[in-house]
């Protein structure tokens, strides 16, 4: 008899466990309720029976296709967030390059480069091939691959050369220099960084944006659309290269006059010109020679001279053009840019320059008091030696109407003063503190608003000048541009017109072909003015209340065109030397009408224009850029006269530029 415990029974039991007995043992007899085994058992037992054959090698692939999943969403997490940190690193890189920090530019710039380099390595990497495969994944993944190789492209070939060149602008600068010796090797910079704009674009136009998500196409959209509006600007630059590094000083040194004009004694380009700084410009390396006054150039002796004494004059003008303007346009160099025509006001310098027998200025450029304003926003305040703060709020008082109510008359004090300013404001812009795209920005800002003039000796650089209406010349002719303004001169002798704002307007008759422009003019003056500086020297004589303006206004028509109408149709003071003037200035026909504003009055003062006949350029509406904005409206019926009537494009707001 065998015992339950014993090998045989333990064997058989285990061998009813499993279905299948022990070989070795009988086959034993089923328990009664075996038999009665359900339907469901059935379907357990074959399964039992089967899954311990295959299910080994399904489990191995199941786990084996979680893990690939779960490496490729961790690729696709890793490049996602390198992607992000380097447009993170490049905002960093703006901000070093601004203030110069060269360490902080070569470190986010090669962040970037390496983050770039790791995103499109990983997306060329075996398991986004296997991604592609997947028909409903394939082309975002496709995409993100050319989001990466558009990255790596504009980073690996354009940071490097741009970088280097950034990193040389932090040798050899100085509180009184500039150094651009960057920009002497932009040639062999420009065309790399264009050849990778156009590679981009390459990879960008060829991507399949079928189904592609919203996150990866519309990121690829804005890159393009930033390289389309880059690419005009470098190949303009490119094109104008060898102009630029010539004015840069690359082939010899450069001498420029930096005019600061004061809106607040007002002429017809900006105002009085009682300052102007000498600069020189060689190898990229700007310097401060000397800050000059006009008081050395007052009534020049013409006769002692041997210049045009015959006109009274320190050059020859028209017959036509001495007629509009007073006598003292070129005797005072206060008075030089009382002709809307800026480069009259250059030759006028120039001649002085021979006068004083100092060399001829290779360039001339011209700002005003609210450049620096502007430009104060982008640098932050300047601290004087006696601790006074000039911000940007402040400069344009500072600079045109408070220190005359401080020092009074004493000329010495006052000059120290300006030259302190100046001379502060100088070092401040070329001490490479401050932020270069914040202060590029003002300067474009100041030069819409026609504060910034530029005349160059150089025929490339005077057309560069004129192509972006920095030259501030009066057109012989309508096939350009089609101009008409009104300008200001101040007859006061004082700076009365830091208190007065002016906006312009304009409206046309098209049957007829006339054209109407008026001038809204309001005095902001108080009796708390009390300055001989501020108040109107020359009104005394005159017995005219020292606040009142008394302004010359210049309305001028196109070449070809007919003035009909003034308003005031005569001046509101008569005398021997300002009297009502007709003339004509580069074949621009022109009153002058004089006008007394008084303290507190506002006045409108306008003129109506018979346009020539035939097809007129693109409208330019130009005035007298003032102490304050300038509003400035072009009623929608000029429209055909100077394109189609959908022309809205053919109607220009600027100032003397």
């Amino acid at each position: 008899m065998i015992s339950e415990s014993s090998p045989a029974t333990r064997s058989a039991t285990r061998g009813r466990r499993r279905i299948v007995a022990d070989p070795l043992t009988p086959r034993q007899p089923l328990a009664r309720h075996a038999s009665a085994e359900t339907a469901a058992q059935k379907r357990r037992r074959r399964a039992s029976i089967v899954l311990p054959a295959i299910g080994g090698p399904l489990l191995v692939v199941a786990i084996v296709a979680l893990a690939t999943a779960g490496i490729f969403a961790w690729q696709v997490t890793q490049v996602r967030d390198d992607l992000e940190a380097a447009m993170e690193q490049s905002s960093l890189l703006v901000g070093a390059a601004a203030r110069g920090d060269v360490d902080g530019i070569e470190q986010s710039g090669n962040d970037i480069v390496a983050r770039a380099q790791r995103a499109h390595e990983t997306t060329e990497g075996p398991l986004w091939d296997l991604a592609a495969q997947v028909p409903a994944a394939r082309n975002n993944v496709l995409a993100v691959r050319s989001v990466t190789d558009i990255a790596y492209t504009l980073t690996s070939q354009t940071l490097p050369p741009v970088l280097d060149m950034m990193s040389a602008s932090s040798e050899g600068t100085d509180a009184q220099a500039i150094n651009l010796k960057p920009f002497l090797n932009a040639g062999t910079v420009i065309p790399t960084v264009l050849a990778s704009f156009d590679e981009a674009t390459r990879i960008a136009a060829a991507m399949d944006r079928t189904d592609v998500v919203p996150q990866i196409s519309e990121p690829v959209d804005e890159l393009v659309g930033l390289i389309t509006q880059a690419t005009p600007i470098l190949q303009t630059v490119e094109q104008h290269l060898p102009a630029l590094l010539h004015a840069a000083g690359a082939d010899r040194p450069m001498l420029y006059q930096l005019m600061i004009q004061t809106p607040a004694e007002i002429r017809a380009t900006g105002g009085g010109v009682a300052q102007w700084l000498v600069l020189q410009v060689d190898g990229g390396r700007v310097d401060l020679l000397s800050q000059d006054t006009g008081t050395e150039l007052m009534y020049v002796d013409l006769p002692a001279r041997g210049f045009d004494t015959e006109n009274g004059s320190l050059l020859r003008l028209a017959d036509e053009t001495r007629e509009l303007y007073p006598a003292e346009l070129t005797n005072w160099s206060s008075n030089f840019n009382m002709s809307p025509h800026f480069p009259t006001a250059v030759e006028l310098f120039q001649t002085t320059r021979e006068w004083t027998e100092k060399p001829r200025f290779d360039g001339v450029i011209s700002i005003d008091p609210i450049v620096l304003a502007h430009l104060l926003e982008a640098t932050g305040p300047l601290t004087l030696a006696s601790g006074e703060v000039v911000d940007s709020g402040k400069a344009a008082s500072v600079l045109m109407s408070e220190p005359y109510e401080r020092f009074g008359m004493d000329n010495a004090a006052m000059d120290a003063y300006f030259n302190e300013v100046s001379a502060g404001m100088f070092a401040k812009l070329t001490s490479s503190r401050g932020d270069i795209g914040a202060m590029w920005s003002q300067v474009v800002r100041s030069a819409e608003e026609g504060r910034i003039l530029a005349w160059f000796d150089d025929a490339s650089l005077q057309d560069l000048a004129h192509q972006y209406g920095l030259d501030g010349t009066l057109r012989e002719d309508n096939a350009e541009a089609t101009q008409l303004g009104i300008y200001f001169n101040d007859y006061s002798i004082g700076k009365l017109e830091y208190h007065l704002t002016f906006s312009q307007r304009a409206t046309c008759d098209a049957d007829r072909r006339t054209m109407t422009v008026s001038m809204d003019l309001q005095s902001t003056i108080t009796d708390a003015i009390m300055s001989g500086y501020t108040l109107g020297l020359r009104n005394i004589e005159r017995g005219i209340d020292q606040r009142t303006m008394m302004l010359d206004v210049l309305f001028f028509a196109p070449p070809g065109g007919e003035i009909l109408s003034t308003t005031p149709e005569i001046g509101d003071w008569w005398d021997p030397r300002f009297h009502d003037r007709s003339g004509s200035d580069h074949d621009n026909p022109a009153e002058s009408r004089t006008l007394l504003l008084a303290e507190g009055e506002a006045r409108t003062v306008s003129y109506t224009v018979q346009l020539p006949e035939g097809d007129l350029g693109p409208l330019e509406l130009r005035h007298t850029p003032g102490a304050h904005d300038t509003p400035v409206t072009i009623d929608a019926n000029c429209a055909p006269l100077f394109g189609s009537p959908e022309g809205s494009d053919n109607l220009r707001l600027s100032t003397i530029g």
